[in-house]
Order: C-alpha cells, then structure tokens, then sequence
C-alpha cells in the first residue's frame, strides 16, 4: 500500500471584477511572471481557503472583499514534483477602487483594472488562461495540468 498522504501547497486566486474590469497583477516573484495572472498567494496553515483569499487580496490591493464564490480549482504538478492546488475565487465590487499594498507587506507586483475585453489579448500562461476561460464562461470546474 502506497503512502496517500504528500507535500501539497494550498494557494488562491482572486478573480475580482468591476463594473466590466478585471483587477489582474503583473507578479514579479512567482511562477506565473512574465504572464498577468490574479493577486492571490498561499493559504497559511490554520487558515480557511476563503479567508486565504480575503487576506491576500488586503495585503497585495488593499481592498476588501468577504463574499467569494468558487470560480475554479487548479490542480498542477509543480517542477519539484510536488501538486500546487489554486482555488479559484470570484467576487464583484462595486466600482474599480484603486489598489495599494497594505503597509508592512511583500510588494508582489502592481495591480491594475484591466477592461474585460482586453483580458483575452493580454499575456497569460496556460494556467492563468485556463482559469480566465473557465471563469468567463461561467464554467466553474478543475483544470488540471500534468
């Protein structure tokens, strides 16, 4: 009988959206770079997937979000062998508030409101495309990558 217990890292994505906009995030420390990808980052251990998400959307936007719905789930084999699991989460504002990162925290790229008719031209990995298709179509599933 094989071992069924394994390294996994538990991250998120905010896909956040605004009167026709997409925030999106020009990373510069993570895999996704060059690629625009989704603020976002790691769940800490003790921490809800959603409120993994609520609080990297604070630190990396400075904005406020508490009501996710669940757009998607990643499910990748990273370079070191070990899986990454991205939750995909969704959420709405009200108007296209402008981003800051929360004093005190990692600075892990700018954020900007990209016009949702743009996303689809603009550069995105497989991964980030995936999770933008799927999202657009209303279509919330696993996207597995090997």
């Amino acid at each position: 009988m094989t071992d069924r217990f394994y390294p996994t890292e538990l991250t998120c994505f905010c896909l956040v959206q605004s009167q026709g906009q997409l925030l999106v995030q020009h990373k510069t420390d993570s895999e996704f770079a060059p690629s625009l990808t989704f603020p976002g980052g790691h769940c800490e251990p003790g921490e809800s997937l959603t409120a993994s998400a609520t609080r990297e959307l604070q630190e990396e936007c400075g904005l406020t979000v508490a009501d996710w719905r669940l757009a998607g789930v990643v499910n990748f084999r990273r370079e070191d062998g070990n899986k990454e699991l991205i939750f995909a989460f969704a959420a709405t504002l009200p108007e296209p508030t402008p981003t800051r990162v929360t004093p005190g925290t990692k600075n892990e790229g700018a954020t900007a409101w990209l016009p949702l008719a743009q996303v689809a031209q603009a550069p995105l990995n497989a991964v980030v495309r995936g999770v933008w298709d799927a999202y657009r179509k209303g279509e919330p599933r696993e996207l597995y990558f090997d």
